[in-house]
C-alpha cells in the first residue's frame, strides 16, 4: 500500500512541476515583423531580444504570415535542398541552415541560422526566417517546443525605413567579428 501511495505522490509531483513549467513559459512569445526585418522575443509583454532577420524573396518564396508554434529545435542540422544533402554547418559552410533550425508548425518553414552573414535586413530566403548564427544560438537557448511565433507584415513606414541602415551596420559588425 505504501508503495502505491509513493507512486501516486511521485506522479502528482511530476504533473505539478510539468504544468508549472508550462505556465511559467506561457508569457514568452516570438514576433517577426517582416517590414522591419526584425524578430522580437517577448516575455510577459517586455521585449527581451531584438534580432535582424532575412525573410522570403516574395512570390513563391514569400515568408507566410500567421500564428505558428515551434515544433522542433535542432542544433547542427543537415540541410536537404535541391536533391542534395549538406552536412551540418560546422562541417560544411554551404549548409544554408547555419548552426540551428527551429521548425514551425507550418511544414518546411522555420527560423534558422545562415551561411550568408550579410543577409539580415534583406529579402533573400526561400520563405524561412533566418538570422546570423550567434543570434539563432541565443534565441534557441531561450526558446521551447510549443512556443508561439507570430509572423506579421508590419507597416511600411518611417520606422522601417530608418531601420535599414541599422540592419546594415549590424551586419557589417557581425561580419567583421566573424572574420577575426
Amino acid at each position: 500500500m505504501k508503495k502505491i501511495i509513493r507512486i501516486c505522490i511521485l506522479v502528482s509531483l511530476f504533473f505539478a512541476f510539468a504544468f508549472t513549467g508550462a505556465k511559467a513559459e506561457s508569457g514568452r512569445l516570438i514576433i517577426v515583423n517582416k517590414s522591419y526585418h526584425l524578430l522580437f522575443a517577448e516575455n510577459n509583454g517586455h521585449i527581451t531580444n531584438t534580432i535582424p532577420i532575412t525573410i522570403g524573396k516574395g512570390g513563391e518564396s514569400e515568408t507566410p504570415t500567421g500564428t505558428f508554434e515551434i515544433t522542433s529545435i535542432v542544433h547542427n542540422p543537415k540541410w536537404y535542398f535541391n536533391g542534395k544533402v549538406y552536412p551540418p554547418y560546422v562541417q560544411d559552410s554551404e549548409n544554408g541552415l547555419g548552426v540551428c533550425w527551429m521548425g514551425l508548425s507550418l511544414p518546411s518553414y522555420g527560423i534558422h541560422g545562415t551561411n550568408e552573414p550579410f543577409s539580415p535586413g534583406r529579402n533573400r530566403s526561400h520563405g524561412c526566417v533566418r538570422m546570423n548564427n550567434k543570434d539563432i544560438m541565443k534565441l534557441s537557448a531561450e526558446s521551447y517546443i510549443g512556443e508561439t511565433v507570430k509572423i506579421e507584415n508590419g507597416n511600411k513606414n518611417e520606422i522601417s525605413e530608418l531601420l535599414k541602415p541599422i540592419n546594415l551596420l549590424y551586419d557589417t559588425e557581425n561580419v567583421m567579428q566573424n572574420a577575426e
